[in-house]
């Protein structure tokens, strides 16, 4: 009789293939502090700006994506980008340069 293919048997083996998924998933890789800080002063929008942005994601190297979100906050070279993550469905939090934004028209 074959093995279940949906569950392996030993659990290690099924936490490597879960781990394996979320690696290839990646993670997004926000501006350093200091590298936000050389951008200009902060300031806060009042209202959610609709952007789309084009955030690095590190996936054993770093890969960009667009992203549907809002910019939350910004400076003179860099904005706070908020995006709901695909996977978690939890909002995200990156800042990037501001010229990988542009902004969202009406659909």
């Amino acid at each position: 009789m074959g093995g279940n293919r949906r569950y392996p048997d030993a659990a290690d083996e099924r936490a490597d293939e879960i781990r394996l998924k979320q690696e290839k998933l990646g993670h997004p890789v926000s501006l350093t502090t200091a590298e936000v800080r050389h951008t200009g002063a902060r300031a806060e929008a009042p209202e959610p700006v609709p952007v789309i942005a084009t955030v690095r994601y590190r996936v054993v190297y770093e890969e960009p994506r667009k992203v549907e979100g809002e910019a939350v906050a910004w400076t003179r070279g860099a904005v706070l980008v908020k995006y709901p993550d695909p996977m978690t469905r939890q909002d995200r939090f990156v800042w990037v340069y501001a010229n990988a934004v542009t902004r969202r028209t009406s659909r």
